[in-house]
């Protein structure tokens, strides 16, 4: 079982390679991307999703929606773990959450939220978990509600303006600024 902690499970560890740094001088956020990817396999693999599954039932998970959020920039050498936590299910979709944190740390680096929808890859249409994986998410849920709701969870994307003492918004054209 992966180690468990108040961010959730870890499904993936890894350190940082040389050819993942960008000419900043710290990782691209190509590769924050992929290792949220490489953390949601691995947690698929966990509840009975994984490869094996898809390859027997001719059913795959295809992301609905994300968002990422890059709060600490992660450099050469640092070792990382990619931790989960599932938020929510029903019979086609699942929700969940990733964290990009370096080990031993409590500082996140990244956050993917995101939802994914059981495909039939033949129709290419939605399809319903059977029972045996409903169970083994239901009991995945059961375990990361303990967890806690995520802060970055439902964040929306926009420019945050600040009110100055005439109440006035900073930053927008004709404002004073």
């Amino acid at each position: 079982m992966p180690e468990e902690n108040n961010f959730g499970p870890i499904f993936l560890e890894t350190t940082v390679k040389q050819e993942w740094m960008d000419f900043k001088g710290h990782m691209n956020m190509t590769y924050y991307v992929l290792l949220f990817e490489q953390g949601l396999s691995n947690f698929l693999d966990n509840v009975g999703l994984g490869l094996n599954y898809v390859r027997s039932t001719e059913q795959n998970l295809f992301a609905l929606e994300d968002h990422i959020t890059y709060q600490h920039e992660l450099r050469q050498g640092d070792t990382i773990c990619v931790h989960f936590q599932l938020l929510d299910i029903d019979d086609k979709f699942i929700h969940y959450f990733m964290r990009l944190i370096p080990k031993g740390s409590a500082t996140v680096s990244a956050t993917m939220e995101q939802i994914s929808v059981l495909v039939n890859m033949k129709t290419r249409i939605p399809s319903r978990f059977d029972v045996e994986i409903m169970d083994a998410l239901q009991s995945t849920l059961d375990k990361h509600k303990k967890i806690g709701k995520p802060f970055e969870m439902g964040q929306s994307i926009g420019i945050r303006r600040h009110r100055d003492e005439n109440n006035s918004k900073i930053g927008q054209p004709g404002a004073g600024n």
